[in-house]
């Protein structure tokens, strides 16, 4: 009797062993989109797909008035979040809420693996891609417009990055598929900062 307790308990002890050994706690991510169109909406709902199908888990989303103090509270969290895509306005080295408040370079700390921030001009310094800290390491990268962008084309394009090329190759790669798709010469100026052959996927 005995020695079958002693199986038994030799047994638990190996399985638990075999589980907490394989379970790994995944990267997370948030999607924001600052408006109540359905553009927008799309576009967040696009971002939640592609960010999921790299592996984030979770990956949760805020459609509509998002606030400078919620986008804060991901930025600044301890937690195991490493990704970040915002549709929103903005410029060179911030970008808006819903209400026009500003996150700027200045507001903004942790080490990030993949942040996309979809406003006009986002990427038309490396001020917001070194303040997430995405620039100088082989598996982070930062996603930005070099100038200005329409939400119709933005849309077009985060439709195909998004669902069809983010997954199957490097996110820059991605990004330059995602822009052929958009009609009109000069109307998809994509910018990558970091790593060129990161794929965006979760740590």
């Amino acid at each position: 009797m005995n020695k079958k307790i002693i199986s038994i308990v030799c047994l638990i002890i190996i399985l638990l062993a075999i589980l907490s050994s394989t379970v790994n706690a995944s990267a997370s991510a948030k999607v924001f989109s600052s408006s109540k169109s359905s553009s927008y909406k799309n576009c967040g709902t696009y971002a939640v797909a592609g960010l999921s199908e790299l592996g984030y888990d979770p990956c949760t989303s805020s459609m509509g008035a998002i606030t400078r103090n919620s986008m804060l509270e991901w930025i600044k969290n301890t937690g195991n979040g490493y990704a970040m895509y915002v549709h929103t306005f903005g410029g060179t080295g911030y970008f808006n809420d819903y209400y026009g408040y500003s996150i700027d370079n200045t507001m903004i700390s942790g080490n990030w693996d993949f942040v996309y921030i979809d406003s006009s001009y986002s990427a038309s310094s490396s001020e917001l891609a070194d303040a997430f800290h995405t620039t100088g390491y082989s598996n982070r990268c930062f996603l930005g417009w070099n100038g200005s962008v329409t939400t119709a084309d933005s849309e077009t394009f985060n439709y195909y990055f998004w669902l069809t090329y983010v997954g199957t190759s490097s996110i820059r790669n991605a990004a330059v598929n995602a822009a052929a798709h958009v009609p009109g010469a000069g109307t998809s100026p994509i910018k990558l900062y970091g790593s060129k052959t990161y794929y965006g996927t979760a740590r």
